[in-house]
C-alpha cells in the first residue's frame, strides 16, 4: 500500500506542477499589465542569454508577477511532504518531526581536517603573539548528537568521526579545546539541545556548551579576574526553523503538523567591576572574546549569555552570521579590534559540518583567502 501511494504521488505531483505552470505562464502572457519594461533592452537577443541577462530579469519578472505563486509554493510542499515524506533538495527527514541539514551528510577528508588544524594552529600563534590565550570550540552536527532521530538509510558515522578526528588533532597541537560532543551527548535527558526543525542549538544546548568551556578553561589554569554576573528568564519567543523553508513555507506548514520553535530567552549582564579577587587568577581589560558562527551570533540561542555566567566574566561578543567560523576569526585578526580591546581569552565556537568547504576560510563572493595569516594548505581551499 505505501509503494502504491509512493507511486502514484511520484507521478500526481509533476502533473500537477506542470499543469499549474501552462495556467499560470497563460495567465502571465494574457494580464493586462505585461509590465514589458521588465524585460532587458533586445529581449531575447543570443547575447543577453548567453551573459544571463534575460534569465535575470525573467526571474525578477516570475517573482514579482506570478499569480498564486507563495500559495503554490506552500500548497506543492506541503503535498510532497504529507505524500513522500519528503523537501526540496537541503533537508533530510527525520522521524518525529525532526529536520537535518544535508550538509551534516558528507565525508570529510582526512587532509581537510589537517588543513583547518594547521590554520587554526597559526591563528593561535598569532593570538598568543599579542598575548591572547585561544580556546576551540569544535560543535557537534545535529545529525551526530540526535541520530536516532535519522531514518536508518542516512544514519551514518561521518560526522561523529570528523569531530574525533578535529578534536584529536586540536588536542594533539597543543591547543585548549573543548569536548563539546561529550558534554552534549551527555545532557540529552535534559532536554532537547537541538532545535528540531533547525540546524542551530538550543539555549539548554548553548548552556551545556558554556558549562564545558568553563571547566575546560579552570582545567587549564587560564587566568580570569570574577565580575558580578546577573541574569534573568525572559519571555520565551516563537522561531521558525530555518529547515522548514525546505518544505513549504510557514502560512502554510502547520497544516502538516510543523510549527514554529519556541525558544526560552536568557540574559545576562556584568553588574559590577571586577575586585581583586579572581576565580582562576590575572586580569583583563576585556576578559573573554568569543567567535564563530550564527549559533554564537544570534541572540536567541543565548550563547555569550550562558558564557557570561558560567565563567563569571563578561563577554564581548563578535561572532557573525552567514560566514561561517574561518572568516569571521581572520577579519578579527586583520581589524584592530585586538588591538584596542585585547581580550584575556578567545573562545572561538566552530561547527564540524563547516570542515571541507571551500569558503572556509574566504568570503563566497571573494576569490581572495582572507587574512594574510591562512598558513598552512592556503592553495587548498
Amino acid at each position: 500500500m505505501a509503494n502504491t501511494r509512493t507511486n502514484i504521488a511520484t507521478l500526481l505531483l509533476p502533473t500537477v506542477f506542470f499543469g499549474y505552470a501552462i495556467y499560470a505562464n497563460s495567465a502571465l502572457l494574457l494580464s493586462a499589465d505585461p509590465r514589458a519594461d521588465m524585460l532587458p533592452a533586445g529581449d531575447f537577443s543570443l547575447l543577453n542569454v548567453i551573459d544571463g541577462a534575460t534569465t535575470r530579469d525573467l526571474d525578477a519578472l516570475y517573482k514579482n508577477e506570478l499569480p498564486h505563486r507563495a500559495s503554490s509554493v506552500g500548497i506543492v510542499g506541503n503535498a510532497r511532504y504529507a505524500l513522500l515524506g519528503a523537501g526540496r533538495k537541503g533537508v533530510v527527514i527525520g522521524d518525529d518531526g525532526w529536520l537535518f541539514t544535508d550538509e551534516e551528510f558528507k565525508r570529510i577528508k582526512a587532509s581537510d581536517i589537517e588543513d583547518a588544524v594547521a590554520r587554526i594552529g597559526k591563528v593561535r600563534e598569532e593570538l598568543q603573539e599579542r598575548g591572547i590565550e585561544l580556546v576551540v570550540v569544535p560543535l557537534p552536527a545535529k545529525s551526530d548528537v540526535y541520530a536516532e532521530h535519522l531514518p536508518s538509510m542516512m544514519k551514518t558515522e561521518y560526522m561523529a568521526q570528523a569531530y574525533r578526528d578535529f578534536f584529536a588533532g586540536l588536542e594533539k597541537s597543543g591547543m585548549t579545546v573543548v569536548d563539546t560532543r561529550s558534554a552534549l551527548i551527555d545532557a540529552k535527558t535534559g532536554g532537547d539541545l537541538f532545535l528540531p526543525s533547525d540546524t542551530h542549538w538550543t539555549p539548554a544546548g548553548a548552556k551545556v556548551t558554556a558549562q564545558a568551556v568553563q571547566m575546560t578553561v579552570e582545567r587549564a589554569g587560564l587566568a580570569l579576574s570574577a565580575t558580578q554576573i546577573s541574569g534573568e528568564q525572559e519571555a520565551s519567543v516563537n522561531v521558525w526553523g530555518d529547515l522548514t523553508k525546505f518544505i513549504t513555507s510557514p502560512d502554510y506548514a502547520p497544516e502538516i503538523g510543523l510549527k514554529p520553535e519556541n525558544v526560552a530567552i536568557f540574559r545576562t549582564v556584568a553588574t559590577t567591576a571586577a575586585d581583586s579577587t579572581d576565580i582562576f587568577g590575572g586580569d583583563s581589560t576585556v576578559p573573554v572574546m568569543l567567535v564563530g558562527t550564527s549559533y554564537s551570533a544570534n541572540e536567541n540561542w543565548c550563547f555569550a549569555d550562558y558564557l557570561r555566567q558560567s565563567l563569571s566574566v563578561d563577554v564581548v561578543n563578535v561572532a557573525k552570521e552567514g560566514l561561517g567560523p574561518g572568516v569571521p576569526m581572520l577579519e578579527l585578526i586583520d581589524s584592530d579590534v585586538l588591538d584596542q580591546a585585547p581580550p584575556s581569552i578567545m573562545v572561538w565556537e566552530f561547527p564540524v559540518r563547516y570542515l571541507g568547504k571551500g569558503a572556509l576560510w574566504r568570503r563566497k563572493d571573494s576569490g581572495e583567502t582572507g587574512g594574510h595569516h591562512t598558513g598552512a594548505g592556503e592553495s587548498n581551499v
